[in-house]
Parts: C-alpha cells; structure tokens; sequence
C-alpha cells in the first residue's frame, strides 16, 4: 500500500539517489518556500496509487503552505483518509479527487471523519470529486464543512434525482452535475438552485432531462444565474426552450446535441435560437451577438414561418412582426455558374452536339473527343469557336494542356473544331534514282532540265555550260559546290495562308523555275480549303481559316 507521504517524498523530497551522479549540476529554485526547506505550495500527485493518507508528523511544517493538491487517478477510498488530509493541509484551498474509490457515504459511523470535520471550517474554494460515485448525503455534508466553497465539480457521480436533498449554500458560484443520470430539471431548481443564493453557473450536459421547470418555479432561481448548459440533453419540443426566456439573470447559454435541432443546419440552429430567446448574449460559447446578427435572425424567423398556418406559428412570431412587420419572402437568387455546356463539335464532315464539362483541362478534353473522332491527342489540333469573338479575332488554338475549360468563358451554342496535324512528306532516296538535286541556279541557264515525271533535275550548273538535250551529257555538280544548305530537304512555310492549318510544300517560284518547265507545265490554280481538309469545295470561301465554317454555325441576320 502506498501512502500520500510516500508519494510527496518520492517526487518533491530532497533525498537523492546515491547510484545517480549529476557532477557540477546544481537545481536551485528561487521560491520562499524551497528556500526554506518546504515543499512547492501547489502538488500534483495523479497515478502515483495512493491508498491512504501516512504519518506527516515530522512533515507537518513543510505541509502547512500548500495550497492546492491535484490526486486524481489514485486509490482512495475512505472518507477517514480524505479528513487526513483536509485537517493536515492547513491552507488548503483546491482538492481533485477524481477517479478515486469514495463510493461510500460519510454517516454517523465513520467516526474517524466525523472527529477530523467536526467544528472545523475549511478554506476549500475548489472540490473535485468527478468520478466517485458520491451520493447526495456526502456531497451535503461535505458543502457545509466548506463556507468559503465556490466552484464544486460532480460529474459521472451517478447522482439521481436530489428529490426531498436540499443543498444550501451562500458563496457557492459554480455547479457540475454533467453525465449523471438526473432526469427532473425541477427538482434540481427547486432543492439546488433557489438555495444558492449566489449560484452563477450550471452545467447538466450529457444528463437525460426532458423538461425544464415549470415557469411558475423559475421565480425562485437566483438572479445571479446568468450561464447554463444543457448541452446533449433529452429536450425535444421549442416549448420547452421558450420556458429559458424566462429565468431572470440568463444570458449565457450552451445547447447543442438536442434530437430537436437535428433537422436544422448550423446556420438555422443558431438563427432560431437567437430568434426565440431574446435574453441570451452569448450562444454556444460563441462571440457576443450582435445587434445585426440578432435583427437579421428575426427578419429570417419571421420568413421562416410566412407559410405555416396562424395557428401552427409560435407565440414569439406575432412579437418580431409588431417590431419588424410583416416580411415579403426573399428571391431565391443561385448565382453558381454552370459546370455542363451544350456544345458543337466539328470534325472533317462529322458535326457532333455534346454537353460538356468546363470543369476538365484542354488534356482531359481532348482524351474525351479521340473516343469521338479516333484522333489521338498527340496528332490533334483543337480551335474555340466564341460566337462573338470569332468574328473579331478569329478562332482561338487551345494549345496548353493544363488550362482549365472555364478559363475561355464557354457558353451554350459555343463549338469547337478539331483538325488534325498535316504529315510532313520526307523526301528520300538517291540522287540518281527518281530523285530532285538543288543547287545553285545558274545566272545565264540551267546545264539540264528535264520535265518528264521519273527523270533527274539538275539546278547550278557551270555559267559558261550550255543547255544540252542529250540525257548522256549530263553535268553533276560535287556536293562541296553547292551554294545551298547540306540538307535540300527542309520544312516549307504555308503558302499563304494567315491562320493555322495543314502545311505542305510550296511550288517553286516562278524566279527559279525553269523556262522548259514554265512552258511545258502549266501551274495549277491554288487549292481552296475548307477546316475540315477537303479540297472539293464548289464554292470556295476566303483565305481566313474557318471564317466559312463560323457564318455558317453562326449566320448574319442581315444576309437574311
């Protein structure tokens, strides 16, 4: 068994440890109390086992200035141990005993206890005895050996009904009686709360009470009682929140966790509580409420009940209208912008209308248009079509992967267009074999032209050399004296064309081409395009890219 003396020694005793060697560390404390050889005047003791109190006799000097002892989590369970330490702690003024073993009341047989409190008034100001399975009679007897006693804690006591108890006390301030069974509220106004004259605050959280007290019982409640919390409790009717309108000094309240209130948001909860208990200041341990906060949460009380019958309306509702009037209904106005948009979309001849997700990147958009057209991402050219826009400045390429598709203000009856990446033709084999050599062309002629399909074209001969119809008296320049660049083979820009769109290599110029070939082969007229690639139009349109495709979607009123 482990005594309370044990316990002090071990942890604040100066009795030190021979196997521990600190060197030159030397623990000073600069308190009065240490320098004179006595203990801290504030110890906390939790889970050291404690069972009963020891033998302080030659401690009784070190003990006397000690103003609060935390025991919580020990062993004590008898009343006789706990006068010990009440009569020995001279200057005691706050005690925790929670979770320890007091499950028996202090009666007229416990004489050890009796003779420790008798005649005796405690300086206590705090006690806690959360946890113990007192009863009422110990809690009484212990109150009135407290005069000065003014915060009492006695939670998960299992503490019924006070029923004919009365606890009376004059400086008692603060009250916890949460997580015990106590089902009658008026039995605890009547033989707890009208006695205490100066009583502030109670709290009976997590305690199964169904009603509160009758209004002709709240006269008796103290005016001073400004604060209750009556947190996940059994209340289940308005009613019975009305009745708090009338506890005299109440301005401070806690209630949440009511099976009434589940039906409501956070936001409602709060606006009807406000709404119906004009006394309260602060809810819910909330900031105070404001003089806006409460005007608008009964405007809104009073739209809440526009349409329920007269009948059905509560009393408080007649009160708000003779103060505010009578409330037109508010314009339920949804101001979220849409997430789907019906589209069209274009490829080649295929024109397909989708509803669409703007809240997907360009990525994931063209992911959903290869399962459409078979086009794969990588090959695909994709143009925004705004039915505004457009007109001005043409279509937009939507070339970043990651942007997001409400970024380009997609509206309904927009459309989009989707073209693939031109091929570019490599030009291979040998220069001997079906081939085209370029080189330098010449000033004066050409050493050797030959238009027919299959056959070489030599560019850059000798200026001096003359043009030879014999395929036998070819000229071949080296390689190393050729003016143009090492690779022949390069990419051609759009033959002018101003918007994006398939590339294919341009004609020669007539500034270069040969005379043989100027005169044998005409050139051909250009091609017109539509978006789509196809070169079979009846009716060609404008150089524009897409400005055919955008009259036709989107026709001028005016033309009609």
């Amino acid at each position: 068994m482990v005594s309370l003396k044990e316990s002090v020694e071990e942890k604040y005793g100066e009795k030190e440890n021979e196997s521990e060697d600190f060197g030159f560390i030397v623990f000073v404390s600069c308190s009065p109390e240490a320098k004179r050889g006595m203990f801290p005047p504030i110890m906390t003791l939790n889970d050291y086992n404690i069972e009963y109190f020891g033998d302080f006799s030659d401690l009784s000097s070190k003990v006397r200035h000690i103003r609060e002892l935390d025991l919580t989590d020990n062993l004590l369970s008898d009343w006789a141990e706990v006068a010990e330490i009440l009569s020995s702690f001279k200057s005691l003024t706050f005690l925790n005993l929670s979770n320890n073993l007091l499950n028996e009341p202090i009666d007229k047989n416990n004489n050890q206890a009796n003779e420790k409190l008798d005649n005796v008034n405690l300086p206590m100001n705090k006690l806690v005895l959360n946890g113990n399975n007192v009863n009422w009679s110990t809690v009484v007897y212990l109150v009135r050996k407290m005069p000065k006693l003014d915060e009492l804690h006695l939670s998960t006591n299992n503490l019924g009904d006070p029923g004919n108890t009365t606890l009376q006390h004059n400086n008692l301030r603060q009250l916890y009686l949460s997580c015990n069974p106590i089902n009658d509220f008026c039995s605890v106004s009547i033989n707890l709360i009208s006695n205490c004259s100066s009583l502030e605050f109670i709290s009976m959280a997590e305690c199964p009470v169904v009603q509160l007290p009758k209004v002709d019982d709240l006269q008796n409640v103290p005016k001073c009682l400004h604060s209750l919390n009556i947190s996940t409790t059994k209340i289940n009717s308005w009613t019975e929140v009305e009745k708090l309108r009338k506890f005299p000094g109440l301005n401070d309240l806690r209630i949440q966790g009511c099976p009434f209130l589940d039906e409501y948001t956070a936001h409602e909860k709060r606006m009807m509580l406000i709404a119906r208990l004009p006394n309260v200041k602060v809810l819910n341990g909330g900031d105070r409420i404001t003089i806006t906060e409460r005007d608008d949460a009964e405007r809104s009380f009073i739209r809440h009940f526009l349409d329920t019958p007269e009948n059905d309306r509560p009393s408080r509702f007649d009160e708000l209208v003779a103060v505010h009037g009578l409330l037109a209904p508010l314009v339920n106005i949804d101001l979220s912008p849409d997430m789907n948009i019906k589209v069209s979309i274009y490829h080649k001849d295929e024109c397909r209308e989708e509803s669409i997700s703007v809240m997907q990147s360009v990525k994931q958009f063209k992911q959903l248009l290869q399962g459409y057209f078979n086009v794969a991402p990588a090959n695909m050219r994709l143009w925004y079509y705004d039915q505004e826009m457009t007109k001005i400045a043409g279509p937009e390429e939507m070339k970043f992967a990651n942007k997001e598709l409400y970024t380009y203000n997609v509206i309904d009856g927009d459309y989009f267009v989707v073209d693939e990446k031109a091929q570019l033709r490599v030009l291979t084999g040998s220069p001997r074999a079906n081939s085209m050599v370029f080189g330098s062309p010449s000033p004066t002629g050409y050493s050797s032209c030959n238009a027919k399909s299959g056959s070489n074209l030599n560019f850059g001969t000798s200026p001096n050399s003359s043009f030879s119809k014999s395929s036998n008296s070819r000229i071949r320049r080296k390689s190393s004296e050729s003016s143009f660049p090492p690779n022949p083979r390069m990419r051609r820009k759009s033959s002018g064309r101003t918007s994006p769109g398939r590339t294919s290599p341009t004609p020669l110029s007539n500034a270069i081409r040969p005379a043989s070939l100027s005169s044998s082969s005409p050139s051909k007229p250009p091609v017109a395009r539509n978006l789509f690639g196809n070169s079979n139009l009846t009716n060609p349109v404008d150089q524009y890219y897409g400005e055919f495709f955008h009259s036709k979607v989107f026709p001028d009123p005016n033309n009609g």
